[in-house]
């Protein structure tokens, strides 16, 4: 390998740039030597006599970082808890259907006994489009015209093998 000359590096580096330099001229094309008065003489002074006080900037001491500080317990909000609203409503329309979930979207649990109406199917479909949607909770009652509606907040636990099957309906 061969030893590297600062010297005659930079001497290429210089001698590479002149030939760039015979391509362009040194006179600008258009410019003059005039002055021309455009009205604008410099930046006006400003008052600066106006400006407050600025306070002093406190620095609070800081733990070196080799010091060990332990363990930090996060404090969490204690949320009051209010005592459960169970609603009993008889649905037997698509308006008292509405009154059942406007309960559910309040945080209360509804419990529906159903009539012996025409309409049943489409009751118990709303609700529970309703329920599911506001991420609630139905489920039937060993009862079959009897569910109970819960809101997301509330757990809903069902005791009963033959209960907590899938399948089951309402009616």
């Amino acid at each position: 390998m061969g030893r590297f000359d600062v010297k005659n590096f930079f001497k290429s580096m210089v001698s590479a740039d002149e030939s760039y330099d015979d391509e362009y001229s040194d006179e600008y094309i258009g410019e003059s030597d005039e002055f021309i008065d455009d009205g604008y003489y410099g930046e006006p002074e400003q008052d600066y006599s106006n400006v407050g006080e600025v306070p002093p900037y406190s620095v609070e001491p800081q733990p070196a970082a080799t010091e060990f500080r332990g363990p930090v317990a996060v404090q969490t909000p204690v949320v009051p808890s209010h005592n459960a609203v169970v609603i009993m409503l008889t649905p037997y329309d698509i308006r008292t259907s509405q009154v059942v979930c406007d309960h559910i979207k309040q945080g209360h649990i509804v419990i529906c006994n159903l009539t012996s109406s025409a309409n049943n199917q489409r009751v118990v479909d709303y609700i529970s489009g309703s329920v599911y949607a506001l991420d609630g909770k139905i489920e039937p009652t060993p009862v079959k015209t009897t569910f109970v509606c819960t809101p997301k907040n509330v757990d809903l636990i069902v005791n009963s093998e033959e209960m907590a099957k899938p399948n089951v309906t309402a009616l």
